[in-house]
């Protein structure tokens, strides 16, 4: 069995979501397949520092994510003929075989160390590439495929939450300079999201720094909103009591729950 014992901080984490979706593959209800994820943590040896922050709610959290954001990808995909994929903190993601494998170009980034974990699992084809730098060494923007712009997909998918406020500007800036009217899908936390998860990656190293009020603040930054899916509004059935409980409390604290979490597909403004 594999071991991650070389990554730190946010490097961790990437365990938690590769957990979920493994779990969410055995389930006779699984919003999606993804057999892939269950093999690599078979094969990977889990964190147990990691323990105490994943429970069944993160689970559930992950998974609707997972395929709110799978929709986005197979959406843009089957609109784009020529299009790419580069998911920016990719972590162990498997998207690429849920929804673009022999259909898209993919490309993901992420740090050097997560890359040589990744290539112990998953080789690296002519259409499925990895690149191993930060997402805020803007120097990889260098390896993006000179294709139009619309026809670009970012992802950034549990990423953002661990850049200062200053740090996600600048990218989101970086990118409306090089990538204009591209598509950019990513999940933002609200403050019910940083008071369920602050205290818990602060303890694993890997603390959490910027959250949103609500989807202006995202829009604030130079992108114009496509789609926006409060996460404990979709897929009811999964949640319990949660969605009664948003409904019953409206509007005490409605849009506490609802701005929980964000999934937003958003459009990068080009710069002028």
């Amino acid at each position: 069995m594999a071991s991650c014992n070389k990554l730190s901080g946010v490097a961790r984490t990437l365990l938690i979501p590769l957990r979920a979706r493994a779990e969410e593959n055995a389930r006779t209800d699984a919003l999606f397949q993804d057999p892939q994820a269950q093999d690599w943590y078979e094969s990977l040896q889990w964190d147990a520092e990691l323990e105490n922050w994943y429970d069944w709610r993160y689970q559930i959290c992950i998974s609707v994510r997972t395929k709110l954001l799978d929709d986005i990808a197979a959406q843009h995909i089957a609109t784009h003929p020529n299009s790419l994929v580069v998911e920016l903190g990719a972590g162990l993601s498997s998207r690429y075989y849920r929804v673009g494998q022999g259909k898209t170009q993919w490309i993901e980034l992420d740090l050097p160390e997560v890359i040589d974990t990744r290539l112990t699992l998953d080789p690296q084809t002519s259409g499925h590439r990895f690149l191993a730098a930060s997402v805020l060494d803007w120097a990889w923007m260098d390896e993006i495929p000179a294709i139009p712009p619309e026809d670009i997909l970012f992802i950034a998918e549990g990423l953002l939450y661990y850049f200062e406020k200053s740090e996600v500007k600048q990218l989101v800036q970086r990118l409306r300079e090089r990538f204009g009217d591209a598509t950019l899908a990513l999940d933002v936390g609200g403050i019910a999201f940083k008071q369920f998860n602050v205290e818990k990656a602060a303890n694993v190293g890997a603390p959490m720094k910027w959250f949103v009020e609500d989807e202006r603040d995202v829009e604030a930054l130079g992108l114009s909103l496509v789609k926006v899916f409060p996460l404990l509004n979709c897929y009811p059935e999964r949640w319990g009591l949660i969605p009664w409980l948003y409904w019953w409390w409206l509007p005490f604290w409605g849009s506490f729950l609802r701005n929980f979490c964000l999934i937003l597909e958003t459009k990068l403004n080009p710069v002028n």
